[in-house]
């Protein structure tokens, strides 16, 4: 099932809600070799390897990065589909949002519930 795009804007920002997370996107994208392990990204944020893996699952779910295991590290890169997908869905939903609604904001029997902000 697809996501409306209010559940999009809704799993996106709920992924990037926590500062820390924020600034695991920050480290992921920007290493050079675009791939980061995540024993690293906890000692550049000083915190403890379960608690960056903790914070690494959520934006795994949410589609920002991707995940692979080599031998027993565990490496981080971004997933650019997603991040793009996630500027295109903040912009249209800005466009949508400030449109009156035609249907009286009854969402269930909306034709546009899928694309609507």
């Amino acid at each position: 099932m697809t996501k409306s795009l209010v559940e999009k804007v809704y799993t996106y920002n709920k992924a990037l809600s926590e500062p820390q997370r924020i600034k695991m996107m920050k480290i992921i994208c920007s290493t050079e070799e675009n791939t980061i392990c995540v024993s690293d990204i906890a000692r550049i944020l000083n915190i403890s390897q379960p608690a960056a893996t903790k914070h690494l699952k959520i934006l795994c779910d949410a589609g920002f990065i991707k995940r692979k295991r080599i031998g027993s590290n565990v490496f981080y890169t971004e997933d650019i589909a997603t991040i793009e997908d996630y500027k295109k869905v903040l912009e249209y939903s800005f466009v949508q949002g400030f449109k009156p609604c035609r249907f009286g904001y009854d969402c269930d029997n909306c034709p546009y519930k899928e694309t609507c902000a």
